[in-house]
């Protein structure tokens, strides 16, 4: 490597390099996936242990940060600054690496992230090789069988202890000298379990009747009632579609391919039905990965479970990436191991080796996704006048497609006589394949109206399967992951740790059923434990094991070991029933205390591992969003079938389970409440407090329909006395009576509202959307406001990608880039009167992929006033005060793509201050009409909605 220029502040005597930080789950597996295979790759052979050109070395963060003869090459968090970055973007006369091709964008994306991150790297200090990684599944927790403890003895079982479950947590409790909570109320109890099992609010008449049961099995019958509710398949189906990744797009694809799944939804069902039906949970696991293998041609409803498979992003259709994304999500999601970190070389720390990961790699490449054609259609009640429509339309577009198809092929052969002297032969199956760019571009848009068909509610249902293929393949490592340098082959098998370090090698087709056969399997010690953490956590809000995707060396190790096991062993010795696991759970002390904090035990647990109380834990998206049409009395029932928009007016009432994911253009109020990513296996849901929140709730035209449903029932209105109405709300929105204090206080609020109404003034006619391009010499902008509002988003068309306006999105959350320099994103604010303001917001780029994006914010009078790149997973922060501004002066906020298009989505909705405060996220909205005013009573209604105790569980 040739000589870097030091900076002056480092060249200092006796400066101090600073010293490595304890990182995170997710930088460990940022830099396993994202960086260290780029040095390995391209750096340590010319700066590595063997050779170190220029006296640098990168095989070590110290190295790095040690830098060349000359002074260090990073500066901590400024990327843009350091050399090393300098140099592999090609900027100045370094030029790394020095005999080979510029590095990708996405690899330079990567290692800026990683230096703006702050250069996280894992502790190598004692990795583990060979066989020596086999050995150190001799001492690893999660690796060694489970045992079937019995139930540890206690002091004081008093009145508490219900179950086996207590004994483990009461044994704990006690050797710290702590004492449980007490349990909680039985309206607490209800509306706890209630949201656990359905994710939606129990009633008034629930309420009651629970109240008035006073059986010393009245909870259990309550858990059984609603074990067997169909809402529960719905809740508990979700939580496990985030494990699974799911949604009902592709993300970005090469060639103007169809980016909907068609039948991405039939797996949605088939989970939630699975968890309705209490399918055994070995039998959940197999079918999904190998429901083709279980399924027969009078029942192919398996195979519907091969969508955990099938329906992650396609990385522009890069085979070895979709192929990792497959081995994550089996392995992550049902073993809690990450051998996604073993692609490149043998796991740094877990006993998984390089070729475990190509064994597995191996039986995905053997398996294919058949044509639609070729996929069976599922059992379902049918409409004889939709089949026949179904027909009609899809023999049209495949008569549009096959004479298409005959006339190229026929423009093709009389084209090679010339060359050839006779016409050339073309078989249907390579017709395509000798299309011209424009042939091959109508061929796609004509096959992507079958797609967009079968994607919707005409079409019959069928699985996104995969099968076998024909014939197998043979697996190779790639040489530090690189599919060009094909290595020592290796046979399809399960992981060797696994397998008493002998695995076999799979021989029946692709060998999926023998691995699904493997994970579900008694003898392996990780599945019915992942599963069951899982279950815990979403019941308590933290697991035994607090890094649910993680049991290797650098996650958790479990806060109760042992009732882990008795759980796990239960679990399997009870037919892997999670109805029955679940119900062994709740009827526990420990799962009905009350959420009280205690300072005696908080000083002692400040973390509630011990579980002395019940955490205390908000309403995720979908429970939040179905209890307000729920208590609104809005709420569909209906359950299955295509996904639906949510965030489009009007408003969709079904369950928030059916509605559309698009994981390219995930809403912004998915963001603002922690929904969980679609791009990968997702361990569980983070949970913020951001102002956002609130201002959704204020402002959202979905809320406040809510909010005028609720006063517009009957029951309110018929109502004479405004106590009785405040009554009737209560009794609706949080299933109790008021108190009197609480009627008090409504009285006050609603005759105020009455005497001093405040009607809403019309910020959203400052706000435009459009697209357009930004000339760096002249310092304008070329501003075209955008044809189209979706219902939720400003764009180019009905679809996204639009065929001219490309990607161009705007939404009150942030929006997406456009396709070129050409088509930047433009929010603008335009001055109603002359003045100064100020401009406050943080710009996000969410995604991990890519190469970042550019956000800059142009004033008609002054120019530029702000510009940055924004990483992938990066957050710039912008803040600009005193801008004078005369009337109809614009403001644009101004985002571009950089050098790729790939996975531009970002978040950005900035607030201006001055005379007014002009907020783009709350002032978002598809006209300049003025909002309507709500009455004192609705006003009222909304306020309700908006409380703790109505978004919180307890």
């Amino acid at each position: 490597m040739t000589r870097f220029v030091p900076f002056a502040i480092f060249a200092l005597a006796g400066a101090v390099l600073p010293k490595a930080v304890a990182i995170t789950p997710q930088e460990t597996e940022f830099f396993e996936k994202q960086v260290r295979p780029v040095l390995a790759e391209q750096c340590y052979k010319c700066h590595g242990a063997d050779k170190q050109k220029a006296a640098l070395r990168m095989d070590s963060r110290a190295a790095i940060l040690k830098g060349t003869d000359d002074g260090p090459i990073v500066v901590l968090g400024k990327p843009e600054e350091s050399e090393l970055i300098k140099s592999i973007k090609h900027v100045g006369d370094s030029k790394m690496p020095e005999k080979a091709d510029k590095l990708a964008d996405t690899q330079i994306a990567a290692l800026e992230q990683w230096v703006r991150m702050g250069m996280p790297w894992p502790d190598d200090g004692a990795p583990i090789k060979g066989s020596a990684q086999m050995e150190a599944a001799k001492t690893l927790w999660s690796l060694q069988p489970v045992k079937n403890p019995a139930p540890p003895a206690v002091k004081d079982p008093g009145h508490w202890v219900k179950t086996p479950v207590d004994q483990f947590i009461l044994a704990k409790l006690e050797e710290k000298k702590l004492t449980p909570s007490p349990i909680a109320s039985k309206r607490t109890l209800l509306r706890r379990a209630t949201f656990d099992l359905t994710g939606l609010p129990p009633t008034q008449s629930e309420v009651e009747a629970f109240e008035k049961d006073n059986s010393p099995d009245a909870f259990a019958r309550v858990v059984d009632r609603l074990l067997a509710s169909p809402h529960y398949g719905e809740r508990w189906g979700r939580y496990w579609l985030d494990v699974a990744r799911y949604a009902d797009t592709r993300g970005y694809l090469a060639g103007g391919e169809e980016r909907r799944y068609p039948f991405s939804y039939t797996y949605r069902d088939w989970v939630i039905n699975a968890f309705n039906s209490d399918l055994p949970y070995d039998q959940f696991v197999i079918q999904q990965i190998a429901g083709d293998r279980v399924s027969t041609p009078q029942d192919p409803r398996p195979m519907a479970a091969l969508g955990f498979l099938t329906l992650g992003r396609r990385f522009l259709n890069s085979t070895p990436d979709i192929i990792d994304d497959r081995i994550d999500v089996v392995c992550r999601g049902l073993m809690g191991l990450t051998v996604g970190c073993a692609r490149c070389h043998d796991h740094k720390f877990d006993p998984i080796l390089q070729k475990d990961y190509y064994a597995l790699y191996g039986v995905f490449a053997s398996s294919v996704e058949p044509t639609w054609k070729d996929l069976p259609i599922l059992p379902t009640a049918s409409d004889p006048a939709n089949e026949a429509e179904y027909k009609k339309q899809l023999d049209d577009l495949e008569g549009k497609l096959g004479a298409f198809l005959d006339t190229q092929r026929r423009v093709y052969a009389m084209r090679t006589i010339g060359l050839l002297g006779v016409p050339a032969i073309i078989s249907p199956e390579i017709q395509e394949k000798v299309l011209d760019k424009q042939g091959k571009q109508d061929s796609v848009k004509l096959r992507n109206k079958i797609d967009e068909l079968n994607a919707g509610p005409l079409a019959p249902p069928r699985p996104q399967a995969m099968v076998d293929a024909p014939v197998p393949m043979n697996p190779h490592v790639f040489i530090r992951g690189n599919p060009g340098r094909p290595g020592e082959a290796v046979p399809r098998r399960f992981l060797q740790v696994l397998s008493h370090n002998d695995p076999q090698p799979f021989k029946d087709g692709s060998g999926r059923l023998e691995l699904g056969k493997a994970i579900a399997s008694k003898d392996n010690p990780l599945t019915a434990r992942v599963f069951v953490n899982r279950v815990w956590n979403l019941h308590f809000g933290a697991g035994l094991v607090r890094t649910p995707s993680d049991f290797g060396t650098k996650g958790d190790a479990p806060t109760h070991p042992e009732l882990l096991d008795y759980l796990a062993s239960r679990f399997m010795n009870e037919g892997w029933s999670v109805k029955k696991l679940q119900r062994e759970i709740m009827l526990s002390s420990v799962y009905q205390q009350v959420s009280d904090l205690r300072a005696d035990a908080a000083q002692t647990d400040p973390e509630n591992r011990l579980l002395w109380h019940m955490n205390r834990r908000r309403l995720d998206f979908e429970a939040m969003r179905d209890s307000l049409l729920a208590v609104a009395g809005q709420l569909d029932p209906s359950m299955g079938g295509h996904p639906v928009e949510l965030t489009t007016a009007p408003y969709a009432k079904r369950r928030a389970v059916y509605g559309l994911i698009d994981r390219q253009n995930l809403p912004g109020i998915f963001h603002t409440f922690d929904y969980a990513t679609p791009d990968q296996t997702s361990p569980q849901r983070h949970v913020t407090t951001v102002p956002q929140q609130a201002l959704f709730m204020m402002n959202n035209p979905f809320v406040i329909q809510q909010a005028e449903a609720l006063v517009a029932k009957p029951e309110f209105q018929q109502q004479q006395a405004y106590e009785s109405q405040i009554q009737e709300l209560y009794q609706r929105v949080y299933a109790r009576k008021a108190t009197n204090l609480e009627v008090d206080s409504g009285l006050r609020f609603v005759m105020n509202a009455i005497t001093n109404p405040h009607p809403r003034v019309n910020l959203q006619a400052a706000w435009q959307y459009g697209w357009g391009g930004y000339d760096e010499a002249t310092h304008k902008v070329d501003f075209h406001k955008l044809p189209f509002f979706s219902g939720h988003a400003w764009q180019g068309g009905a679809k996204v990608p639009d065929a001219t306006l490309g990607y161009v999105t705007i939404n009150a959350e942030g929006g997406h880039a456009g396709n070129d320099h050409a088509h930047d994103t433009i929010r603008r604010w335009v001055a109603a009167e002359d003045g100064v303001i100020s401009i406050t917001g943080a710009v996000q780029r969410p995604s991990d992929h890519g190469d970042g994006i550019l956000a800059r914010v142009v004033s008609s009078r002054k120019g530029e006033l702000f510009k940055s790149e924004v990483a992938p997973k990066g957050t710039v922060e912008v803040s600009l005060d005193k801008i004078e501004v005369k009337k109809g002066d614009t403001i644009d906020f101004m985002v571009d793509l950089r050098e790729s298009l790939d996975s531009d989505g970002f978040i950005w909705h900035p607030v201006i201050r001055g005379s007014s405060e002009w907020d783009a996220k709350a002032q978002f909205a598809g006209s300049t009409t003025p909002p309507k005013d709500l009455t004192p009573w609705e006003q009222y209604a909304q306020v309700l909605l908006e409380t703790n105790e109505f978004v919180f569980v307890d």
